[in-house]
């Protein structure tokens, strides 16, 4: 017998383990006597692989048997114990059939990953059950009306739209289109779920850092429509969208050390004053105001219109950038990373630092990286005018400004 016989079973072993230490805890947690415990899980899933195992012998209608046979067994057990326990406990009871065929997966040397993180999300499943009951029970109509919509146009739209670009030109994706889309509605839709549970300040802050990751410029479109759906929420917002055009820069220093890591002594100078210049101010602005948007009562997690708004501006940037590229032609670097950090700032990082490596000089291309970085940050400035208020503008205007002259002086310094 060799190591390769034998992993599978210690894979379910630990797999049993794993599900079998939450179902133990929770007992204890609740002070109540159960059917299966620790040891139970892990002989169901050590079950499971035998059976799985044996089934290579006998025939697949040995696995059919054996989990028709198990969960009956599972079903009776606990309806023989509710009288004694006083409960029914399904859930335990559901939990000891996946394990048995989280068990089965094992003996399938492809399916291991799976099993393993199968397992992993049926524990993290159980163990908040406490933080998953409070929100359904505080859960709307409105909230559920509003996932389902969520789920429809990422689910059902998404996948109707075709992948070929659009138009004389060939810049309008309708699915890349739709997909910013539905980061904008995702992010304001996250943000609700954070403002519920860790309320209006520390919800939206963790929004924008999170949704800085992704797309800052989808978080400024929400923050956007949230501040022009109730103003008290402003301070928050402010800071929610500053921190994640902050953000922004970090993230483009991370794409520059995985494609060409001899560009990231020359952009961390104006990345990071800009990055540490824009937080600064974020703070400060916050700050000034540290009770507002506190109490505030967020109705509607889900709001399509701003979201299209933004699609919409979106696509005419496109269009401009397309125009303003036909207009340069090839005359300057500088101008074509000007011209895409209007739509987007990845893009033209990966492009620059690719080309550095074989025909740019590396002070060219960390020169027209930081300046589509600075465009960038200009076209934030204007969605919050244009998509949200005045007054957002302005709060906005005095972080971000700022944060480009900071990153232009670095540029004529470094």
């Amino acid at each position: 017998m060799d190591f390769a016989e034998i992993y599978p079973f210690l894979v379910a072993l630990l797999i049993g383990t794993l599900i079998g230490t939450e179902r133990q805890r929770r007992l204890v947690e609740d002070k109540v006597r159960g059917v299966a415990g620790l040891r139970t899980f892990v002989l169901i899933a050590l079950l499971g692989a035998l059976c799985a195992n044996l089934a290579g012998h006998y025939g697949p209608n040995f696995a059919v048997a054996a989990v028709f046979t198990f969960t009956i067994l599972v079903a009776a057990g606990y309806a023989s114990a509710a009288t004694s326990l006083g409960r029914i406990d399904f859930t335990a009871a559901v939990a000891a059939v996946v394990t048995f065929a989280l068990g089965m997966l094992t003996i399938f040397p492809d399916s291991i990953p799976l099993a393993v993180a199968l397992a992993i999300i049926t524990t993290w499943v159980l163990a908040t059950r406490t933080i998953t009951h409070h929100y359904v029970e505080v859960l709307s109509e409105t909230d559920l009306l509003d996932t389902l919509k969520m789920g429809i146009i990422a689910l059902v739209i998404y996948p109707l739209l075709p992948e070929a670009p659009l138009g004389p030109w060939g810049v309008i994706n309708l699915r890349q289109i739709w997909l910013f889309v539905m980061m904008v509605s995702l992010i304001g839709y996250v943000g609700y779920i954070l403002i519920r549970i860790l309320g209006a300040e520390r919800g939206l802050s963790l929004t924008g850092i999170l949704g800085g990751l992704v797309s800052s410029t989808a978080v400024t479109s929400s923050m956007a429509a949230e501040v022009k759906m109730d103003r008290q929420i402003l301070p928050a917002a402010v800071f929610a969208t500053a921190i994640a055009s902050c953000t922004m820069f970090p993230r483009m220093l991370f794409l520059i050390v995985v494609i060409n890591k001899d560009l990231f002594l020359a952009l961390l100078p104006p990345l990071l004053i800009m990055t540490v210049v824009g937080s600064a101010l974020a703070y400060l602005s916050l700050r000034k105001n540290p009770a507002a948007g506190k109490d505030v009562n967020v109705k509607d997690p889900f709001r399509i219109i701003p979201a299209l708004k933004f699609g919409a501006f979106f696509a005419f940037v496109l269009i401009i950038s397309k125009l303003a590229s036909v207009y340069f032609g090839d005359t300057g670097i500088y101008a074509a990373s000007i011209v895409s950090g209007l739509a987007d700032v990845d893009a033209i990082t990966l492009t620059m630092a690719t080309l550095a490596r074989s025909t740019l000089v590396g002070s060219v291309a960390a020169t027209s990286i930081t300046l589509a970085a600075i465009t960038n940050t200009l076209v934030k400035l204007a969605i919050a005018y244009i998509l949200g208020s005045r007054e957002f503008g302005n709060k906005m205007a005095a972080i971000l400004l700022p944060t480009v002259a900071a990153g232009l002086l670095a540029l004529f310094l470094f």
